[in-house]
């Protein structure tokens, strides 16, 4: 199994720990839910994730993510993934709740993907992975307007990804990888009323292996506002 196979499905759950951060657009003392879509594409594949998540008082995330990925470069036809993803993000510092320049957070995640194709069931093979995930993001906001501001971020990832493959007779082999990642991205964020934001969100993760862009679109209510927002 190629190298960059399991790097890009290691990276496409690192993308998800970016990806969906709706407390990083909440102060201290809110909680809100959020609901988000994103297209996260890299040479050797493309998939779609759903997520939804929950903020609590502004410092901690609960997710939970589903996602679908098609395999482009394998001797394998039709190569199809199934993702499941929980995570937990921790924000220890926050600029709009404090004084500090930056903001700073710490996530960790697990992912299952399931892999299906003809070519597995022909051969009576059964392929899935696991990943678990950890990363730190430090971001700052920047306003353009009353409703309106920026919040760019960069960041650091870890994923240990373990490939398994059983045959017919019941027998597994494994292949496990370490996968060091860089993360950036550009949150545009638009609050459309007193406690709904609308977020706009292009980013990538890269390392030496393989590269994912991501864009995704959330949308985040305040269900307790507690300070006001931006």
């Amino acid at each position: 199994m190629k190298r960059a196979f399991v790097a890009f499905f290691a990276l496409f759950g690192l993308s998800a720990l970016a990806a969906f951060p709706q407390s990083s657009f909440l102060k201290k003392g809110q909680t809100g839910i959020g609901l988000t879509g994103a297209y996260i594409t890299s040479s050797s594949a493309t998939g779609f994730t759903g997520t939804a998540g929950f903020g609590l008082g502004g410092v901690f995330d609960l997710s939970f993510g589903v996602g679908r990925a098609d395999v482009d470069d394998l001797p394998l036809a039709d190569l199809e993934a199934k993702t499941f993803e929980p995570q937990l993000t921790v924000y220890v510092l926050k600029q709009n709740s404090s004084t500090s320049p930056l903001s700073l957070s710490f996530s960790a995640g697990y992912a299952r993907d399931n892999y299906s194709s003809p070519d597995l069931d022909e051969v009576g093979f059964t392929m899935w992975s696991e990943s678990f995930l950890i990363g730190a993001t430090v971001y700052r906001d920047v306003p353009l307007g009353p409703k309106l501001y920026l919040q760019p971020f960069v960041g650091g990832g870890f994923a240990n990804t373990t490939l398994k493959v059983r045959n017919a007779d019941g027998l597994t082999g494994r292949n496990q990888d370490d996968v060091w990642s860089l993360s950036a991205g550009l949150p545009l964020v638009y609050g459309f009323s007193g406690r709904a934001l609308l977020v706009l969100e292009p980013g990538l993760v890269t390392n030496k292996n393989a590269t994912t862009f991501t864009a995704a679109l959330s949308l985040v209510y305040i269900v307790k506002a507690g300070k006001t927002g931006k």
